[in-house]
């Protein structure tokens, strides 16, 4: 009985340091980490009708569950995300290993990427970043790239479709666009 003590203590003692390296990690890049709720992500992939062979790219990725709701609906997809926060990525790697899907996470600004191959893209950011987002997509989308949003609207682009989904708090908010 000890034995599972200790080993109790020892698996409390390393969720702790996980999740004060991940406050620290969120209070160095000022990004919060808010996981999208599971209706919020169900709703999201449905609506973005994935089909096999499309790239699809989740912005702000965090802890990967758009991702791998993707890959589970439509396993044809390349799906690829990007977490700016370090340890937040580091969580997405283990939710991915743990899915046993085939998901890339990088750890990086996803304002610095290469987004031309993008057939759909996945979004859960702040406000403050949408504009600049928006201006990324203008400049390198293809057209017919579909874009979907949680939570935030890009300011002066029109949704193509914009729906609310219950939560167990509230509703969430959806965006729709093509680019």
């Amino acid at each position: 009985m000890t034995t599972a003590l200790f080993f109790l203590v020892g698996i409390l003692l390393v969720l702790e340091v996980c999740y004060i390296i991940i406050m620290i990690g969120l209070i160095w890049s000022r990004v919060p980490f808010l996981p999208s709720c599971t209706p919020a992500v169900q709703s999201m992939v449905e609506h973005a009708r994935l089909r096999a062979g499309e790239t699809v790219y989740d912005l702000g990725a965090g802890d990967g569950k758009i991702l791998i709701a993707a890959k589970k609906a439509e396993a044809g997809i390349r799906a690829i995300g990007y977490e700016i926060v370090p340890p937040v990525w580091f969580i997405g790697l283990l939710q991915v290993w743990f899915a046993r899907v085939d998901v890339t996470l990088r750890c990086g600004n996803a304002l610095k990427q290469d987004l031309r191959d993008a057939d759909c893209i996945f979004l859960y950011l702040i406000p403050v970043v949408m504009p600049a987002f928006q201006q990324k997509f203008d400049r390198e989308l293809k057209k017919g790239t579909r874009v979907i949003s949680h939570a935030f609207a890009f300011p002066g682009r029109r949704a193509l479709e914009e729906w609310s989904v219950p939560t167990s708090r509230s509703k969430a908010k959806i965006y729709s666009y093509v680019w």
